[in-house]
């Protein structure tokens, strides 16, 4: 029996990644959320509330390939992983994103922004949660660099990275 998501897992419809840009884009900054906590998985081809994927769906290698290119292009700072496709009890295919922590570094989506994980949701980090972030990530917060990223973050107030 699968876990309810939480903090580490998320299920995402198989029809997120067959929507286009926008549906990438949403699993993008689930990514980048959980690369800057824990890390976690992301099981494509569930449904939120549902068990099982659905029994006549049928998830091709060359998906999954996709899949993880186009969020690579996507997630910056993003240590991603995809499992082979897997057949759940009642026939059904799925596979699994596996998305590592960002140890060292802020993970963020191509257009600059950083998201956190708050229980099984991800939100905007805000510009009082780097200093928080920055910590956990042993960044020092001596440097000019650290302190006109946080300045620039800060002023903006919308959650952009500005190199």
């Amino acid at each position: 029996m699968m876990e309810e998501e939480n903090q580490v897992i998320e299920y995402k419809s198989i029809q997120k990644i067959k929507s286009g840009d926008n549906g990438i884009r949403d699993l993008a900054t689930t990514c980048v959320c959980l690369a800057n906590g824990q890390g976690g998985a992301i099981w494509i081809g569930i449904e939120d509330k549902a068990k099982q994927p659905p029994v006549e769906q049928v998830v091709d290698v060359s998906l999954v390939n996709d899949t993880l290119k186009r969020l690579r292009s996507r997630c910056f700072n993003v240590g991603l992983a995809a499992s082979e496709v897997l057949v759940a009890e009642n026939g059904g295919m799925y596979f699994i994103i596996s998305v590592y922590p960002s140890l060292k570094i802020i993970a963020t989506t191509s257009d600059g922004k950083i998201y956190i994980r708050a229980g099984d949701e991800c939100l905007p980090a805000r510009s009082e949660d780097l200093q928080r972030i920055a910590t956990e990530k042993c960044l020092s917060m001596g440097t000019a660099t650290t302190w006109n990223f946080i300045a620039v973050y800060s002023s903006k107030g919308s959650g952009s990275f500005r190199r």
